[in-house]
């Protein structure tokens, strides 16, 4: 009896050991189920999760999205779902919780998992509050305005807003395809190079007879016309006040030439032998487009009609004339000489108002006058360029004053002066010397270092302009080329 109740407590201990077994199995099976899909969806994503925070509706539910989302609705859909763990290791866990009771156990309770969490968590906030990395309902702006910072690193360009003054110490000049790069055939020696003052054009000439207009654009500056005038070498060329015709004088012939841009047409006018007027070599047309002031044998100074092109009147100086120029309201006019006097003109009442030995000057050879009126630049034969207070020459009539600076960087005759719209800058030049070319620093009349750069070869320049704005800078030499920079501190033209 005994037996058969020992085999009956084993039969019913295999009964209960198989269905624990079975039960065991089945829950394990539904277990690893899922977790298969909880990982699919972490590592995949769940798609119906996402279409309902797009906006799309559940898609197994048959309702399509109408696109009738208010600002309230567009809102719920950008607020931050719940978020969970991204993964969770029992195992760790468990050991660490183990872990720290086995060290805690005699000073505070074992925590389950979740209560342990919780409690780090609220030790950590309590010392060092909740980092704001950490917060994980951010608000969120329109998605339709753009981000600042991120507008800030889509930008390439400046970042600060561009001062009006130009820095002293260097220059930003970027050397550009040559202005006749396409023709070149404007003769070995270029003597003039002047910018069109409305339109983004500029004309060359040189020795050749040739005149050529080309469109500045910085890179190809393709040639738009070129006239040849025969046997007629180029010296000087200007534009009129208004762009309309630009005038081409030799020094070999007794008439020149007035080109009708509009027209396309040239007329040539001869000059008046019997007032003195034998060429027109040297000539300035005033900034108010009323005259026209020709260097004469001498000492004198023909005043033709810029209009007409007529003789009006002379002006005479001792000694031979070198070098004039225009005031910036045209009225008067200032010469220098072989006696290296400076004299100042009215020229509408044909008068000398003033004149003033060159400080140092043997020799003058150029002249110039800032767009503001208050800069006089003198050059003589040694190579110094005088700076003068103009204002000052006016009102104290000195018969030597002294110059704000004389600056001596070139040593040969200086050839042409010539002030940047903003009077900032003052280029000089000797064409009897290889890269004799300065820029200077106004006011502080201070020389750029920087330009021209020591590998740059210039040849022997012959003439030199600014655009109207400053933008480029030209400089003609003996070798057929015109040079062309861009000056990055002034516009574009």
């Amino acid at each position: 009896m005994d037996s058969s109740l020992e085999e009956t407590g084993n039969r019913k201990r295999k009964y209960v050991s198989e269905k624990m077994k079975a039960k065991r199995k089945k829950h394990g099976s539904n277990v690893d189920n899922a977790n298969k899909e909880r990982l699919e969806k972490l590592v995949f994503g769940d798609p119906a999760y996402m279409l309902r925070n797009m906006g799309f509706g559940d898609p197994d539910s048959g309702v399509e999205d109408d696109g009738t989302h208010d600002s309230d609705t567009f809102s719920d859909t950008l607020a931050s779902p719940p978020r969970v763990p991204a993964w969770i290791d029992e195992d760790d866990m468990q050991s660490f919780i183990n872990d720290d009771a086995e060290n805690q156990k005699k000073t505070q309770d074992v925590f389950k998992p979740g209560e342990f969490e919780k409690n780090l968590r609220r030790k950590f906030q309590s010392v060092y509050g909740e980092p704001s990395w950490a917060k994980l309902d951010k608000p969120r702006e329109d998605p339709n305005q753009d981000d600042e910072d991120l507008e800030l690193l889509r930008s390439c360009g400046n970042m600060l807003s561009k001062s009006s003054y130009l820095p002293k110490n260097n220059i930003d000049a970027k050397r550009l395809s040559s202005l006749n790069s396409e023709t070149r055939n404007e003769g070995p020696i270029i003597k003039a190079v002047q910018f069109h003052p409305t339109s983004t054009v500029a004309l060359v000439a040189g020795v050749s007879g040739c005149a050529s207009i080309f469109q500045v654009d910085g890179q190809a500056n393709p040639k738009l016309a070129s006239i040849r005038f025969d046997r007629f070498p180029i010296r000087c060329a200007r534009f009129s006040v208004d762009g309309s015709q630009f005038i081409v004088g030799s020094q070999y012939h007794s008439h020149f030439h007035v080109y009708d841009m509009i027209q396309a047409s040239s007329l040539s006018i001869h000059t008046h032998h019997n007032m003195g007027q034998t060429n027109m070599k040297k000539f300035e047309v005033s900034p108010d487009g009323k005259l026209i002031a020709v260097v004469g044998r001498y000492g004198q100074i023909h005043l033709l009609s810029a209009k007409s092109k007529e003789w009006i009147g002379n002006l005479t100086m001792n000694g031979n004339v070198e070098a004039i120029a225009f005031d910036p309201d045209g009225t008067c006019l200032y010469s220098h000489g072989e006696l290296g006097e400076v004299y100042m003109w009215d020229v509408n009442r044909r008068c000398l108002i003033g004149r003033f030995m060159d400080d140092g000057c043997l020799v003058g050879t150029s002249i110039g006058v800032s767009a503001c009126g208050s800069y006089l630049a003198a050059g003589s034969s040694s190579g110094v360029v005088n700076v003068y207070d103009r204002r000052a020459l006016l009102t104290r009539a000195e018969r030597s004053p002294t110059p704000l600076k004389a600056i001596m960087n070139l040593v040969t005759p200086v050839s042409q002066l010539a002030f940047n719209h903003s009077s900032q800058l003052l280029a000089i030049t000797s064409n009897e010397k290889e890269n004799a070319l300065k820029l200077v620093h106004l006011p502080s009349l201070t020389v750029y270092q920087n330009f021209p750069s020591f590998n740059t070869q210039l040849g022997r320049v012959q003439t030199v302009a600014f655009s109207p704005s400053s933008g480029y800078f030209s400089c003609g030499n003996n070798k057929s080329t015109a040079y062309l920079y861009r000056l990055k501190h002034f516009g574009n033209y």
